[in-house]
């Protein structure tokens, strides 16, 4: 007999095996080994652990039918991801068929094993307790970038006690790009990774699935409770023949297409090809031995024992059930705005009807009680925002920190020049993203590219595995020409690492972003840096200048710009170093129809009030300092003249535009 324990972790079943074999996710059983053995050292110690204990207990079976409590965590970012209830129950009735032996197919199983064809005696059932005792509908909804499921172990956020519910993660992709689902075998992981995980178009026959792939979790759920494929231990089918160590599974290859009549490896004994851990694309079955080893499964591993006892069926709402739940809070939202600025919030909610909803956050000057909520920030920084929910059941709410940036309207217009040397950063105006792990960017006292200090990035010893940001104050560039962005950057790879560097631009308070520079891998490294394969500090002079032309942006008044540094995935990234920000151009104020003998303004210098002579109707005042920022208008007065009070204006030389018939112009103004 074969290593029953291995199993390659996807199935994907049509009713074409040609189409199936062609254009059908692929096998995800790499992908799940190498996830597994970064947190599990003895996995494979476990594997012959656990195929020793489902052998000493074969042909166990339950004597009544066992109901497996199911919950479904659903990934999305509002995409077609975000599937129904109704795609989600449909799911669950394909498993009920499918392990009942109910499905009207079995009339064409060959008749070498129509005999041995087995209901499984296992049912499976939505969850409608939570493990608080709450009411649920067995179905949780997270707005997560997690939908694009990466291949970080720690992944695994939502996971509710596995051994009272099956978990299983509907996602928008999976990494590689292969795998369709994936799951682990029962003992051999921890407890947060004790899940299925499966594309959102792979589950259940309706919505964004299909009848052809409904099978995917039947599969699934054989492994998850013990099954390995037919042919045993090899990644693919039809790679060499193996034994899944069932004895009435006979030994074969595995088979990609539908040869009832296959018997490759000890013809003339046909193989089992309809079995549902095949991957024929005609599957209608599990055998007898397959049902014994399931069923020992379910009644001998600890991890598997609690799910169907008679306790959990009360403790998970599996015996009288009661769907009249409260609402759980869930929401998004664009992740930036600007300081004075509205900001809409999408409610996400689920578990039950919303009737009530109550937004908030300590750097809002308002709430909302509209289903997608309004605030208005009067703070900046990274904000937390609160959303509660409420219906005739109960009430829910939920608090995300650091939620939005809230980027700055107060900072310098023109000739910055940010060397992080006075002050404390990130602050409320050069503001840092943080990761969800590891480390974003910080004040470093040690190294800098003109002084002792800069903002730099723990790549090396605490890799954040994601991307961290790091915003500017705003930059008003109505008058400004020649507008350039530059910055002084130092790192070094470590081996073939691929961190990369993108800089982003924003004219409207982040809701749309240009990217505007991005490097990665070699070309990212300064120039006198090498690759490093230690901890890389560098010297001043290992500092590289990179210029961005801001061109494009001019005549724009509110212009952020934000570096979003991403590591390397695998965690094999090095240190990454910025300083010396700066934004440089030329303040032009550009006259058109009229000129400065237009205008005449008196007093000048002034104090308190200066009095402006226009010599065509004055229609609109706007006020400029010297580096081009824009303080302040007034309308106009519809006439020649217009008294314009000053005394808010700090001392100093000022421009006033004004907009009149004609066109416009500027006119000196000193404040004494």
């Amino acid at each position: 007999m074969g290593n029953w324990y291995f199993r390659c972790i996807i199935a994907l079943f049509l009713t074409s095996s040609l189409s199936y074999a062609q254009n059908e996710k692929g096998c995800g059983f790499i992908y799940a080994q190498d996830k597994v053995r970064k947190v599990v050292p003895d996995y494979d110690a476990k594997l012959k652990l656990l195929e020793t204990l489902a052998s000493n207990g074969a042909n166990k079976a339950a004597t009544v039918t066992p109901t497996i409590p199911v919950v479904f965590h659903v990934l999305h970012l509002n995409g077609a991801e975000n599937i129904s209830d109704a795609q989600i129950q449909s799911a669950i009735d394909v498993l009920n068929i499918d392990y009942r032996k109910l499905n009207p197919d079995t009339t064409s199983i060959v008749v070498q094993f129509k005999n041995i064809a087995a209901d499984i005696n296992v049912e499976f059932k939505l969850a409608s307790l939570d493990p608080d005792g709450k009411c649920t509908n067995g179905i949780t909804r997270h707005y997560d970038a997690q939908t694009d499921w990466d291949s970080d172990p720690d992944f695994y956020d939502y996971t509710w006690p596995r051994d009272k519910y099956l978990n299983v993660y509907v996602v928008k992709t999976i990494a590689g790009g292969q795998a369709a689902a994936y799951t682990f075998l029962p003992g051999s992981v921890p407890a947060a990774m004790d899940a299925i995980v499966a594309l959102h178009d792979y589950v259940g026959k309706i919505g964004t699935s299909s009848a052809g792939r409904s099978r995917t979790l039947t599969h699934e759920v054989g492994h998850w409770l013990g099954l390995s494929h037919i042919w045993g231990n090899t990644n693919n089918p039809g790679v060499s023949c193996g034994d899944d160590g069932v004895s009435d599974t006979p030994i074969t290859k595995g088979h990609s297409w539908c040869n009832l009549a296959g018997s490759t490896c000890s013809p003339p004994i046909v193989e089992n090809i309809q079995n549902y851990m095949d991957y024929s694309g005609c599957p209608r079955m599990f055998t007898l031995g397959q049902s014994s080893r399931m069923n020992t499964v379910l009644t001998t591993y600890p991890e598997r024992i609690n799910l169907v006892s008679a306790s959990n069926m009360t403790v998970t709402g599996i015996v009288n059930p009661n769907y009249n739940c409260a609402p759980k809070a869930e929401f998004a939202a664009n992740p930036s705005t600007c300081e004075g600025n509205q900001a809409t919030f999408t409610d996400y909610s689920y578990n039950g009807p919303v009737t009530t909803w109550v937004w908030s956050s300590i750097g809002a000057s308002n709430t909302s009680t509209i289903q997608n909520g309004v605030l208005t920030f009067t703070s900046t920084g990274l904000l937390p925002v609160k959303l509660k929910v409420g219906n005739s059941f109960g009430e829910d709410s939920t608090t995300k920190i650091n939620f939005i940036t809230v980027m700055a309207n107060n900072g310098s217009t023109l000739n910055i020049a940010q060397d992080f040397e006075a002050g404390s950063y990130p602050n409320n105006e050069w503001i840092a993203t943080p990761p969800q792990f590891g480390s974003g960017f910080a004040q470093t006292s040690t190294v800098g590219a003109s002084g002792q200090k800069c903002m730099y990035i723990n790549n090396y010893g605490d890799n954040p595995n994601q991307k961290v940001e790091l915003f500017s104050p705003k930059f008003d560039l109505t008058n400004v020409t020649g507008a350039q962005l530059s910055y002084k950057y130092a790192f070094a790879q470590k081996g073939n690492s691929v961190d990369e560097l993108n800089v982003f631009i924003t004219t409207n308070c982040g809701q749309t972003w240009t990217n505007i520079y991005t490097q990665a891998g070699s070309g990212l490294a300064s120039t006198a840096a090498p690759v490093n394969t230690v901890a890389y500090f560098p010297q001043s002079s290992e500092f590289k200048t990179q210029l961005v032309n801001l061109g494009p942006y001019q005549g724009n008044s509110n212009v952020h710009v934000k570096f979003a540094f991403t590591s390397d995935p695998g965690g094999a990234g090095n240190n990454f170093f910025i300083d010396d920000i700066n934004l440089t151009g030329t303040v032009g104020l550009k006259e058109v129809g009229l000129n400065a003998s237009d205008l005449k303004l008196y007093p000048n210098p002034a104090k308190t009030q200066v009095t402006l002579f226009c010599s065509t109707i004055i229609k609109q005042v706007d006020v400029f300092d010297l580096l081009g920022k824009h303080t302040g208008s007034i309308q106009g007065s519809n006439s020649y003249e217009q008294i314009l009070t000053v005394s808010q204006l700090a001392k100093g030389v000022y421009f006033i535009k004004v907009t009149s018939n004609s066109g416009t112009a500027f006119k000196k103004l000193i404040i004494e």
